[in-house]
């Protein structure tokens, strides 16, 4: 209820990183098969974030869920990202260079731009 997830050290117990999810509760999480980005299911989008790094925002945000996003996954690869909702799954990460490639160049895109992109 504290809309924060929290990064622990399995072997010691202890926290060292958070991230506030403030825009809706957490409704699933998942690791990509790289384990260089964790997902994070929401209300109506997915969120994903870089793993090691202390950026506190998202790489990247996947919105085409008109409901509550209750699930998440990868292809083992990382060409797919697939999601399901109350109403429906979607496939909103599919690139044929995979996911890597494609953050890549919406990060590139996003430096690009002049203006930070709002909400």
């Amino acid at each position: 209820s504290d809309h924060s997830i929290r990064f622990w050290e399995a072997p010691t117990g202890r926290g060292y990183r958070t991230l506030q999810y403030t825009e809706s509760q957490v409704n699933s999480l998942c690791i990509t098969p790289n384990k260089k980005f964790l997902a994070v299911a929401g209300n109506p989008h997915v969120r994903l974030y870089e793993i090691n790094s202390n950026n506190p925002n998202p790489v990247t945000s996947f919105d085409g869920h008109s409901s509550n996003v209750t699930s998440v996954g990868f292809q083992k690869d990382c060409k797919w990202m697939y999601t399901g909702s109350d109403g429906s799954v979607k496939d909103l990460g599919h690139s044929r260079a995979g996911l890597s490639a494609r953050l890549s160049v919406q990060k590139r895109d996003q430096h690009r731009r002049s203006a930070p992109k709002s909400g």
